[in-house]
């Protein structure tokens, strides 16, 4: 019997806000953001939003995937250096995304364990990351929920090569073992 000596970092999930989700991105919700956008048709009926400036190297990807219900311990967090993710829940069920802000413009190629934050997004919402977010793939909560993410397909090509579960450096995805390299893994309190 192997016995784990990571550690367990355990961290609360807590709703999604336009203010709390800044550092890791822009939330897209059931409003538009800055409205006026000066397209003259529909104006009656249609308030044009800003443009949502996805960001990504090569062919966009968009997809979708449907996350099971549950709450497993986070293992993985990645970050991508040319693509701005996007991730919308599709549906009536919420998801919960656990991530860390952008720490490569200081160097560093870990993430900072003590700002991981899990936030919830209300169905029918996602969020656009920021260039070197470190996250996990959204989590589903008591129900499966689908969700459409944008990508890129250099990044989806990387993932999908991979044989097993491993760390990585390729096409644009630098995804690394929190176990491996933290000697942590991320437990979510869902008690709240």
């Amino acid at each position: 019997m192997t016995i784990s000596q990571n550690k367990i970092l355990k961290i609360p999930v807590i709703d999604a806000t336009p203010e709390n989700i800044k550092p890791y991105g822009h939330v897209l919700g059931d409003d538009v953001s800055k409205p006026g956008l000066g397209i003259p048709f529909y104006q009656e009926r249609v308030l044009e939003g800003e443009n949502i400036y996805f960001t990504y190297r090569g062919i966009a990807t968009f997809r979708t995937a449907k996350i099971l219900p549950g709450y497993p311990p986070i293992i993985w967090l990645e970050r991508h250096m040319h693509m701005t993710q996007m991730f919308i829940g599709l549906g009536q069920a919420p998801f919960i995304m656990v991530m860390a802000p952008p720490n490569h413009e200081n160097g560093e190629n870990l993430p900072t364990l003590n700002q991981v934050k899990a936030l919830r997004f209300p169905a029918g919402y996602g969020l656009l990351l920021h260039l070197g977010t470190w996250h996990d793939f959204p989590i589903a909560c008591d129900r499966s929920v689908v969700i459409l993410t944008a990508n890129s397909d250099e990044v989806v090509t990387a993932l999908s090569q991979m044989q097993a579960p491993d760390e990585m450096n390729q096409g644009d995805v630098y995804k690394i073992s929190l176990p491996k390299r933290l000697n942590y893994e991320i437990h979510l309190d869902v008690a709240n």
